[in-house]
C-alpha cells in the first residue's frame, strides 16, 4: 500500500443495494468501477450543536464537553465530467430506470407522474490507496448532462445517502470498456407532440450549439426520531423539476426553425436531442418543455454571435408524461 493518496490510485465503485438499509459487501466480482474523478466527492455530511449561546461565565463560548453530533447525512457529489455509455445506466438505474434488449441494452427512465418512481439505492466504495470509505443508501436528487462541440457527453449527478464509514472490502477487478459520445454527435429535433425515441414527425434543427440539463428528481433522505443520528429512510418528496438550456446560432433560420424569439416565452416545445457512436450506442433526451426566457446576442462563441434559451420541464397532458431519457448501453444489468 502506498504511504500517501494519490490521483491516479482514485477510484469509485457501485452496486446497488436490495434496500435503503442493506448495504452491499464489494469484493473482486461485486460492483462496478464508475468511469469518473474520485476526487472531492465526499462529503460526510456531520452537523454539530456548538452549545455557543450558552454561558457558564468563561471567555471562552464553546465549552468541549457540550458540542454534540445531531445529524449524518453524507452526500456524494460525481461533478460533470465526460461520461460513458456504460455509466449513465446506473445512473439512470439509481432513478428506477427499466432494462430491455439484448445488446446494445436500452435503459429508460421515464419519471411516473400520477404516483412516485422506486428508487434503487447504491453502496459506493471509494478511496485514494490510503484512505478508504463505503457510503450506504445513496440515491440522487440532482442529474446534469450536457454537451458542446468542443468534447464529449458530460454527466453529473449528487447523491443523499444513508451513512459513510471507513473500510477495508475490496473492489472489483474488472474494468469494463467505456463507450463515449462525441458532442458533434448530438443533435436537435422539434416535434408538434411527445417525441418518440425514432423521431418520428419531428424536424431537424441544425444551429444548436451546446445544451445543458439539469434534472432536480425529488428524492430526498428522511430525518426522524429514531433513536440514530442518520437517515431513516428516503423518498421521492419534492417535484420533478427540469431546466434545459441550449445555446443556438443567432441567424433569422435558426431563431424560425426553433421559435426561439423574444416573443415565444411561455410557449411549448417538444424537443429531442440525440446522439449515437458507431457502434449503435447512444442517448436520447424526449421532453415536453416552456420556454421561460431568451437572451439575444448572449454571447459568442467562436467568433460567431449565439443566443441563450432556457425551458423548463412542463408536464404535457396528450403524452401523461414530461421527461424520458434513454441510453443504448452495453451494460446488461445494473452492478
Amino acid at each position: 500500500m502506498p504511504t500517501f493518496g494519490a490521483k491516479a490510485l482514485t477510484r469509485i465503485a457501485a452496486s446497488a443495494q436490495a434496500d435503503f438499509d442493506t448495504a452491499v459487501t464489494f469484493g473482486a466480482s461485486t460492483g462496478e468501477v464508475l468511469f469518473t474523478d474520485a476526487l472531492g466527492v465526499l462529503d460526510p455530511g456531520v452537523t454539530v450543536a456548538l452549545a455557543e449561546d450558552v454561558s457558564v461565565g468563561k471567555r471562552t463560548a464553546i465549552q468541549a464537553g457540550a458540542v454534540t453530533v445531531t445529524g449524518r447525512n453524507p452526500i456524494v457529489t460525481i461533478g460533470e465530467a465526460p461520461v460513458s455509455l456504460r455509466m449513465l445506466p446506473i445512473i439512470l438505474d439509481s432513478l428506477g430506470a427499466g432494462v430491455t434488449g439484448a445488446g446494445p441494452y436500452t435503459w429508460t427512465w421515464s419519471p411516473t407522474q400520477g404516483d412516485v418512481d422506486t428508487a434503487i439505492y447504491y453502496s459506493m466504495l471509494m478511496t485514494d490507496g490510503v484512505q478508504q470509505y463505503k457510503v450506504v443508501g445513496a440515491a440522487p436528487t440532482e442529474v446534469t448532462i450536457s454537451a458542446d462541440a468542443s468534447g464529449i457527453l458530460q454527466a453529473g449527478a449528487t447523491f443523499a445517502a444513508k451513512s459513510v464509514s471507513a473500510t477495508a472490502e475490496t473492489f472489483p477487478t474488472a474494468i469494463n470498456p467505456q463507450p463515449m459520445l462525441a458532442g458533434r454527435l448530438m443533435n436537435l429535433t422539434v416535434d408538434t407532440n411527445f417525441p418518440d425515441k425514432g423521431g418520428t414527425g419531428a424536424a431537424d434543427y441544425g444551429y444548436l450549439m451546446s445544451f445543458n440539463l439539469s434534472v432536480t428528481t425529488g428524492l430526498a433522505t428522511i430525518s426522524a426520531l429514531e433513536g440514530t443520528t442518520t437517515a431513516a429512510t428516503s423518498a421521492f418528496i419534492g417535484a420533478l423539476d427540469a431546466t434545459l438550456t441550449l445555446t443556438v446560432a443567432s441567424n433569422a433560420a435558426a431563431i424560425a426553425n426553433g421559435a426561439w424569439g423574444i416573443s415565444e416565452q411561455a410557449e411549448q416545445r417538444y424537443l429531442r436531442i440525440h446522439g449515437t457512436t458507431s457502434d449503435s450506442y447512444g442517448v436520447w433526451i424526449l421532453g415536453s418543455w416552456v420556454i421561460e426566457s431568451v437572451t439575444p446576442l448572449s454571447a459568442e462563441q467562436d467568433g460567431m454571435v449565439v443566443n441563450e434559451v432556457s425551458l423548463r420541464l412542463a408536464y404535457d397532458t396528450t403524452a401523461g408524461k414530461s421527461l424520458e431519457i434513454i441510453c443504448d448501453s452495453p451494460l446488461a444489468v445494473a452492478p
